[in-house]
């Protein structure tokens, strides 16, 4: 008889092979594109609209930047929804897609043994992971590797706030420097964001390189995978339509 857990695993791997293809690609492509925009707008937005800089992207840096010049509810708030509307998507990505999703993150970041590895060991250390670090590679390991969606929620969710709150923290205690860099930031906003914008298209350029498409380009070739592995391919007879 199989456990909980497995049948637990089986259903949501279900569930997200029902949903349409486009409810994962359109939602992570936009994701994406407002990721890329905060990164360029970072130098005009830090100082006079912080909270839009967090709405855009809540990276690292950007919830360092923002630690003392935003009050402590809506940083949290902000913060919290941006970090978590994208992690569900890449967990269903992963679910869908399996290995296929794990090799499209790894194209993406250029750091393909490093994940290949991390997907190997993902059963003993994925709680750990997704707690300590709930980003997106991790979302999609996460997905691949079967894990609870439920268990996958609450890890998720706990650990974005820790690091929210930890990020906050380590940004009031280096109040006094982070300070001097925003004022200086503030005194040359526009040619910081002249080269900030120089160099988000000069790492998009890159990627789209290293990748050799663009992400809805990738991510509909994993659902033509899906639904026609190469083995598939292979054995159907020539001029044989697909079922």
């Amino acid at each position: 008889m199989p456990s909980r857990r497995t049948t637990a695993a089986s259903n949501g791997g279900k569930r997200s092979r029902r949903l349409p293809p486009l409810l994962l690609i359109v939602p992570l492509v936009a994701i994406f594109g407002t990721a890329a925009l905060g990164n360029a707008l970072f130098p005009a937005l830090v100082n006079e609209h912080p909270l839009l800089l967090l709405a855009l992207n809540a990276t690292t840096r950007h919830l360092v930047a923002t630690s003392t010049s935003v009050d402590v509810l809506p940083y949290v708030v902000v913060a919290l929804g941006r970090r978590l509307v994208e992690d569900p998507f890449l967990y269903l990505l992963g679910r869908r897609y399996g290995d296929g999703a794990v090799e499209w993150m790894s194209r993406k970041l250029g750091a393909g043994r490093l994940l290949r590895a991390a997907r190997r060991n993902f059963r003993l250390w994925g709680g750990v992971l997704v707690f300590f670090f709930p980003g997106g590679v991790v979302c999609v390991l996460a997905g691949a590797s079967g894990m609870s969606l439920w268990l996958f929620l609450i890890l998720n969710l706990s650990g974005t706030l820790a690091t929210i709150f930890l990020l906050r923290s380590a940004g009031e205690e280096v109040s006094g420097p982070l300070i001097w860099v925003l004022e200086l930031i503030g005194e040359n906003v526009v040619p910081l964001t002249a080269l900030s914008l120089v160099l988000t298209v000069a790492v998009l350029v890159r990627r789209h390189r290293r990748s050799g498409a663009p992400d809805r380009e990738e991510l509909a070739r994993l659902e033509a995978r899906r639904r026609d592995p190469p083995g598939q391919r292979e054995l159907r007879p020539p001029g044989k339509p697909q079922s």
